[in-house]
This record gives structure tokens, C-alpha cells and sequence, in this order.
């Protein structure tokens, strides 16, 4: 049921005071023999324990993963130099492939922990993961790079792929044909109806993908996902887990809190989405966060007097007039030129107006013939976005799929209130509706700790308007929240923003949210 606004804002007043009230109370266990009558029970009566207040604490592995060193070859995979005094663990550990359905057999999710020289010998884990938007085990060495490496001095990271993804047994299910159809959405196909074109690959794709991954076609979604961490917190035999979500990572770690309420001591919520999205708003939320981000991106461009000139949206409007009229630069199709530009937009290299600077340059570059830079952006981005693991685990996580017809629609409708990024968006959908049907995880009920939630403002991957959703969700269920809302360019606030660290930082140490709602500069 959707809620009003007054009304969310109603709720959220007496559940923030009554968490308020709760971290003033002394720390005495909720006794009744004892809370009404001061001690004045019967002599010799047995004491009790008393209780901390607020949420648990991050605790170390009781039964660790046997790891190895892995530092340079994840630095150097993920294309960051090293960082000094920082060194990265790998580590594999076994999951069922269906403990919600029962089907048999075991997979392997693959890890990896970073420590520092400053990092306590006894300091519990915090554990990230960034879904199926990219492999955390890639992600995880840029955040070390920028402020990342702060939360070292207190915990270590342990950061898990989600399954078919990275470290974590990567899936290898589409022949090469349907894996280049389907990035470039069949665009150099006969025929005058892309949805039907697209579709026939796909049908193929999808027949090949869940043939590899049987028994388990419909164990590569969210709730899944979240069972895989679960089984990380019972291998290491701890009572709860500190989850840093970003992106679908952040969907993941709303889908443990929902079947694991009690084994979670920090949720940090990184541009989440609510975990019931449909795949139409999911995907507009989507493009209307590419095309907020590339709007900040021109507006950088001219303060800067980047490559692109006076009029750098006119001058990849051009780019993407060529490509679909099969001329543009490289022979790139219109799907491959714009997924390339929305991923250098939201994994940036650099503070803004350096990435900013240096995508100007490619695509000036290649508008003059130049097309290495933009070769090299269009393979980056297929080999962090389009793999057949993400593939798989995003079409098990797309909801209520709109019917082809409805996809016709919105690739016209689209096209003209996205100029740059609607047709693609919507085209985008078509990819999953062969996928086999799923369903909802539960959102979380009577959570017992605050949650943390973070948000970008130009986010290409997710958009802007997931983090409101996700406080609703938050609220209902018992529990308080605060905001750390990046004004930036970029996926993932807490990556990107080193105004969003000392927040998280803060929370992962007390376990209280901020007393306010932070916002950061871009």
C-alpha cells in the first residue's frame, strides 16, 4: 500500500524518539520482577546480567576462511595502484545452490579481506557487497584507493561476489553471437521491430543460461544472494553480521534483514532500491539518473572548457545520431556507445573534473577519428557490466516485466523525454522477459537496529529516488534512519564521496545513526 508523505513523516517522529529514548535508558535487563520493585524480591534471589544497550557488536570470526595473499593481482585487476600499508586476502567458501527450494548441490562465492598495519588483530568484519552491479572484489580496491582505507584503522573489509560474479565461480552460459547481439540490443538485425529482433536473441541466451545453471534457474536472485551471506556469518560462527550494501548490493543486504533480522548489528544502505521494484521503474529510475548525470557532466564540461566544446550534449547527440544510422565512431552501436559513457559516468576515475575532463577528451577524439580511448571505454564497460553472471543474477532480480508490447511503447515514449538514454533503457528489458519468473523477498520487520542510509544525486546506475523508498521500508519496520545524500556524479555515495565515509565510520563504531540527515557537496 503506498503511503503519503505527512503520513511516513508521522510515523517516523515517534519511532526516532522512542530509539532515542532507548540508548538513554540504563543498561539493565527488561526484568519485570525487578523493573517495578527496586531489588525488593525475595532474598537470595539470582542477579542478573545486565544487557548493553543499542545494537550488538561487530565480533571477529570465530572459525576464519583460510586465505591467501591476493593484494597485487586485485589491485591490479581492478586497475588502482596499490595502497601502501594495505593488503588484500582472498578466500573461497562453500554455498548451497538452493536452500530455500531445496535443490541440491554446493557453489563456491569467492571474498576478499583487506587489512592495514593500523587494523586490529580482534576487530569483527565489515562485510560489502555491491550485488550484481559489478564484482565487489573490483569495487573494493577503488574504495581503498579514496576513503575507503579509513575504515581499515578500526575494522577490516571482507567484501563477497555475488554468485556466477567474480571471485565467485563466473558463469560462462552465452555463446559469443548472443553475448555481442544482446550489447548492441540487435541493432544491425533486418527488420524494422528491435523488440522482436532482441528477443529471439535473448530467447536463445536465456535457454542456454538456465540449461548451465540447473538445478538452480531460479537461485540466482536476491534472496539467494542474501543466503550466501548467511552461510558466510555461520562458517565464521558469529551471532551477526555488519552489512555494507551499495547499489543491488544494497538489495541483497535489505533481502538478510528481511529473513535475518536478528543477525544483522550494522545496515549501511548504499543507492538502494526497494527490493519489490518493478522492472519498468527500476529501469526509469535508471535513465532518469543517466541523464541527471550526464547533464552534470556537460555542465562541467563548458565551466572547464573541456574537448567537447561549447556544447558538449549537441556533440554526443551527434555521436549517437551517427551510430544509429550505423556510421558513428568505431562502427559502435547506439547500446554500446551509451552503456560506455553512463559506466565511465558512474565509476569514475579521479575526482570529477579530471574524469571529467579525460571522457570529454575520448569522445572529442574520437568524433575526429581517434577511436582507441573509446574502444577501450566500450570493452571496460562490457567487461564490468555485461557479464553473463550479471546477466543472470539481474534478470532472476527483474520484477512484474513489462509484455513486449509495453516495451514498444516505451522505447518511442522514452525516446522523446530521454533524448540520449530512453530507446536504450527501454530495450534494456527485453533481456529478461524470458527469464523464468520470481519473487519478492520479505522487507524486513521489527529490525532492531538504526540503519543508515546513502544516496547520490546523479547515479547512473540506480538513479536518485531509491533511498526515500527504501526509509519507508525501514520505517515500517521499527526502525530509525538517517541520510548521507551525495550531490555528486557517480555510483555509490560511501566510493565516491569522502564526506559520506566519516558517517559510516561513525555508525560502524557506536552503532547510532547521526543525530541529522547529512548532505554532502559534489
Amino acid at each position: 500500500m503506498r503511503r503519503h508523505p505527512q503520513l511516513l513523516r508521522a510515523l517516523c517522529l515517534p519511532v526516532v524518539a522512542a530509539v532515542v529514548l532507548a540508548g538513554c535508558s540504563p543498561g539493565l535487563a527488561a526484568n519485570p520482577r525487578f523493573a517495578t520493585d527496586a531489588g525488593a524480591g525475595p532474598q537470595g534471589a539470582p542477579e542478573t546480567t545486565p544487557v548493553v544497550a543499542g545494537p550488538p557488536p561487530v565480533e571477529a570470526p570465530k572459525n576464519d576462511l583460510t586465505w591467501r595473499d591476493c593484494t597485487s593481482r586485485t589491485f591490479a585487476a581492478a586497475s588502482v595502484p596499490a595502497v601502501p600499508g594495505v593488503s588484500l586476502d582472498c578466500a573461497t567458501y562453500d554455498a548451497d545452490v538452493d536452500s530455500i527450494n531445496g535443490a541440491t548441490g554446493t557453489l563456491t562465492i569467492g571474498v576478499v579481506r583487506a587489512k592495514s598495519t593500523a587494523t586490529p588483530a580482534d576487530a569483527g568484519p565489515l562485510v560489502m557487497t555491491t550485488g550484481s552491479d559489478l564484482p565487489s572484489s573490483t569495487q573494493l580496491p577503488v574504495w581503498l584507493s579514496r576513503g575507503g582505507a579509513d575504515v581499515l584503522k578500526t575494522n577490516p573489509i571482507v567484501a563477497v561476489d555475488r554468485r556466477g560474479i567474480g571471485l565467485s565461480g563466473a558463469l560462462d552460459c552465452r555463446d559469443l553471437f548472443s553475448r555481442q547481439e544482446m550489447l548492441d540490443q540487435a541493432q544491425f538485425e533486418s527488420g524494422n521491430d528491435p523488440v522482436a529482433n532482441l528477443s529471439a536473441v535473448v530467447q536463445t541466451a536465456t535457454q542456454s543460461c538456465t540449461d548451465t545453471i540447473a538445478p538452480g534457474d531460479s537461485s540466482y536472485d536476491n534472496a539467494h544472494a542474501a543466503e550466501d551471506l548467511e552461510r558466510l556469518r555461520s562458517t565464521w560462527d558469529v551471532p551477526t553480521l555488519a552489512l555494507l550494501g551499495i547499489g543491488n548490493g544494497a538489495q541483497v543486504a535489505l533481502a538478510y534483514a528481511g529473513s535475518h533480522p536478528n543477525k544483522v548489528s550494522r545496515l549501511v544502505l548504499d543507492s538502494p532500491l526497494p527490493l519489490g521494484i518493478a522492472a519498468e521503474a527500476r529501469a526509469e529510475q535508471k535513465v532518469k539518473g543517466q541523464q541527471a548525470a550526464l547533464t552534470a557532466f556537460a555542465s562541467q564540461c563548458v565551466a572547464s572548457g573541456c574537448a567537447l566544446g561549447p556544447d558538449p550534449k549537441g556533440a554526443i547527440d551527434a555521436m549517437l545520431a551517427g551510430a544509429r544510422q550505423g556510421t558513428g565512431p568505431a562502427g559502435a552501436s547506439v547500446a554500446a556507445l551509451t552503456d560506455a559513457i553512463a559506466t565511465a559516468l558512474a565509476f569514475p576515475r579521479g575526482d570529477f573534473v579530471s574524469s571529467t575532463a579525460a571522457l570529454a577528451t575520448t569522445l572529442a577524439a574520437a568524433r575526429s577519428g581517434d577511436v582507441a580511448g573509446l574502444n577501450t571505454l566500450i570493452n571496460e564497460a562490457e567487461t564490468q557490466r555485461e557479464t553473463d553472471g550479471q546477466f543472470v543474477n539481474g534478470c532472476s532480480d527483474a520484477l512484474n516485466r513489462p509484455t513486449p508490447d509495453r516495451v514498444r511503447e516505451l522505447v518511442v515514449e522514452w525516446g522523446k523525454l530521454y533524448p540520449e538514454f530512453g530507446t536504450v533503457g527501454a530495450l534494456d528489458m527485453v533481456n529478461c522477459l524470458a527469464w523464468p519468473s520470481g519473487s519478492t523477498p520479505p522487507d524486513p520487520q521489527n529490525l532492531k537496529i538504526p540503519v543508515l542510509l546513502l544516496g547520490v544525486q546523479n547515479d547512473p546506475i540506480v538513479g536518485n529516488e531509491g533511498v526515500a523508498a527504501v526509509a519507508a521500508t525501514i520505517i515500517n519496520s521499527g526502525a530509525a534512519n538517517r541520510r548521507v545524500m551525495w550531490q555528486g556524479v557517480g555510483h555509490g555515495a560511501s566510493i565516491y564521496s569522502t564526506c559520506a565515509v566519516p558517517p559510516v565510520l561513525s555508525y560502524l563504531g557506536t552503532g547510532k545513526v547521526p543525530e541529522t540527515d547529512t548532505y554532502c557537496p559534489a
